[in-house]
């Protein structure tokens, strides 16, 4: 009779460990949801400030390149 108490006692421990573990996945999954949501949301800050950059070094470069031929006075 004991050996049929613990198997029941081990399946219930079993169902609480399953069913903790499926509330753990559906807040994992809430949170992946919320991190995809702000990555999509700053998608297009990150692609300009990338832009802005580009564009500030090629000037700085340019700048660079022709200073020694200009004329100081």
């Amino acid at each position: 009779m004991t050996s049929n108490d613990d198997l029941h006692r081990d399946m219930g421990r079993m169902e609480a460990d399953v069913s903790n573990l499926q509330k753990d996945v559906r807040e994992l999954k809430d949170d992946v949801k919320a991190i995809l949501e702000t990555l999509n949301t700053a998608k297009g800050g990150w692609k300009t400030l990338l832009m802005v950059a580009g564009v500030a070094g090629a000037m700085g470069a340019f700048i660079a390149k022709v200073a020694p031929f200009l004329p100081l006075r």
